[in-house]
C-alpha cells in the first residue's frame, strides 16, 4: 500500500484514503504523531473549478448531442482529476485550540 509523507514529522504515514480525502477538503490526522493537515486550499479551488467545468460541458453535450461519447469523456476527464487530487502537496496546519472555559472569574 503506497503511504505518503505527513508534512509534521516527514514520515510516510499517510494512507491512500487520507491522501485521496485531503483532496475533498477534510482534514488529515497523522497517526504517528498527530499532526493535522490538509491540501492547499487555493489548489482546491482550481481543481474544483475544473470539476465543476467538465461535469458542465461534458454533461451538457452528452444531452445535447445525444451521444454517450462525451459521457465518456466527462468520467475519464473525472478520473484523470482525481489523479491529480493524488499529487497535490499537504499544508500543515496548527493544532485545534481547546474552548476558553465559559464559568472563569478572571475580570
Amino acid at each position: 500500500m503506497p503511504m505518503f509523507e505527513c508534512p509534521h514529522c516527514n514520515q510516510p504515514t499517510l494512507t491512500f484514503k487520507q491522501k485521496l480525502l485531503a483532496a475533498k477538503w477534510v482534514d488529515v490526522i497523522c497517526p504517528s504523531c498527530g499532526g493535522r493537515s490538509c491540501a492547499y486550499p487555493a489548489l482546491l479551488v482550481v481543481l474544483y473549478f475544473c470539476y465543476t467545468w467538465d461535469v458542465m460541458l461534458f454533461g451538457y453535450l452528452t444531452v445535447h448531442e445525444a451521444s454517450v461519447l462525451y459521457l465518456g469523456v466527462m468520467i475519464g476527464g473525472w478520473l484523470i482529476l482525481e489523479l491529480f487530487g493524488l499529487s497535490l502537496p499537504l499544508a500543515r496546519m496548527k493544532p485545534k485550540l481547546s474552548a476558553p472555559h465559559s464559568g472563569s472569574t478572571a475580570k
